[in-house]
């Protein structure tokens, strides 16, 4: 009976926070569960969402790990950003590879220009200032989209956060209750960015800056929004 509760609990988010905030009815939860999956003692699946609940609340091993990662990263805004996607192929990719070796030297800051290779598409997330020269090297029929006016938060960590599960479910999870969309997610070592419309970008950096110790946000944030 507990097994069956806990699956619908977590099959629910919507419920998993309501109990998470001791806001809902066990009584009635029970009662849902009983309907939908067919079980006939309530009186157990009262119980077993009492205990979940009561579960919500203590910290497990994995949320201290979890935690832990967090505290020792750092989350970094990048405005006035673009993707573009194009066709997987060999050519596009080389001349690609070849605009960001020319381009990038001469700019006397780190910039974005960063490109993945997906299994049906190339994608490439870059500053905006870039488009004028990438878009004329290939030719439209070979482009499937552009979209401006995005930005990107850089959850920047410990490397133990590769052997660390949950992290990136944890911040996912936070979005989602939000009702945040993300664009694009992207891994690269102890590097996770996550792409938002501008629209997005300020609600998603509180939602997930209040994982983060206060001190872990950077102080400049203000300045790479504006």
């Amino acid at each position: 009976m507990a097994d069956v509760t806990r699956a619908y609990i977590e099959e629910h988010p919507s419920i998993r926070e309501a109990l998470s905030e001791e806001l809902l009815n066990y009584t009635a939860l029970a009662r849902k569960i009983q309907a939908e999956r067919g079980v006939r003692n309530e009186e157990a699946v009262t119980i077993a969402c009492r205990r979940y609940e009561r579960g919500l609340r203590t910290e497990t091993p994995e949320l201290r790990a979890i935690r832990s990662i967090l505290h020792r990263s750092r989350l970094q805004v990048h405005s006035r950003v673009a993707i573009v996607r194009f066709q997987d192929d060999w050519e596009i990719l080389d001349r690609l590879l070849q605009i960001g070796r020319a381009t990038l030297p001469d700019r006397t800051h780190r910039q974005m220009f960063q490109l993945f290779q997906g299994t049906v598409a190339l994608t490439l997330l870059c500053e905006e200032d870039y488009l004028g020269t990438v878009l004329p090297e290939i030719p439209a029929r070979l482009r499937l989209a552009v979209e401006r006016g995005l930005a990107t938060l850089a959850f920047r960590s410990h490397p133990q956060v590769a052997d660390t599960p949950g992290v990136l479910a944890h911040m996912a999870d936070a979005l989602f209750r939000r009702g945040i969309n993300c664009l694009e997610t992207v891994s690269v070592h102890t590097d996770s960015i996550f792409v938002f419309r501008d629209a997005d970008v300020i609600p998603a950096y509180q939602v997930l800056s209040d994982l983060f110790p206060a001190s872990a946000a950077d102080a400049d944030v203000a300045a790479k929004v504006a």
